[in-house]
């Protein structure tokens, strides 16, 4: 619990308003639950828990809790960030399902959808702003200049693994090897690199909309 609270913390007014958009996502899958007596999207619910995961993680090395006492520790845990990372854009891609919704529910299925990946998107995008402002004090701005860009070519590559090949987090642990061919098999693919590199540059341009406004401002 004291964990909880001192994560809460360390970005209040941030957390506050994740909590509360939290809350509205699930109030919207709880009054369409009563509206048609199932429970269709409710996916959505584990998927934008899968979404905090990264956020959680990068907080923790923020709040420079007990993991940093150690490298390897704090290695790890930047390697499970960005292992997970891809699930906070990912699920984006949800709205696919969109197209399964009933003519009288379309709109209000857009709504729900679009307010589950609108917080996941934004979940990555805080989560790359924290690892920018974390290593800054590591290395020139040029690397980081150059490693943001990767890392969004990666999320690229993952939401590819997860919507194309159905791919989850949790293969890298259960199904290595496979996941690893199927990987490299990606990268030697058109078809899946173009899907990486658009993915990428949305994530990548959203992202630079933070320094732009941030420019602005000062």
């Amino acid at each position: 619990m004291q964990l909880i609270t001192r994560l809460f913390n360390s970005n209040r007014k941030i957390n506050s308003v994740l909590f509360l958009f939290t809350a509205y996502c699930l109030i919207l899958l709880v009054v369409r639950a009563k509206l048609t007596n199932t429970v269709y999207l409710f996916f959505l619910v584990w998927n934008l828990f899968l979404a905090f995961i990264p956020y959680l993680f990068i907080s923790c090395l923020k709040t420079q809790i007990s993991f940093q006492k150690s490298k390897i520790k704090t290695l790890a845990l930047l390697f499970l960030w960005l292992l997970f990372l891809p699930n906070s854009f990912y699920i984006l891609t949800d709205l696919i399902h969109l197209s399964q919704s009933e003519n009288h529910l379309f709109w209000f299925d857009l709504v729900v959808i679009s307010s589950y990946a609108l917080i996941g998107f934004t979940l990555g995008i805080i989560s790359l702003i924290e690892f920018e402002n974390i290593i800054r004090t590591y290395t020139s701005t040029l690397i980081i200049n150059l490693l943001i860009p990767v890392i969004c070519f990666l999320c690229g590559i993952g939401i590819y693994l997860g919507r194309i090949l159905r791919y989850n987090s949790w293969d890298i642990l259960s199904s290595p090897i496979k996941l690893f061919q199927d990987t490299l098999t990606s990268l030697l693919s058109v078809h899946a690199l173009l899907f990486s590199f658009y993915f990428g540059v949305y994530i990548y341009l959203f992202y630079s909309l933070r320094k732009i406004y941030s420019a602005i401002n000062h």
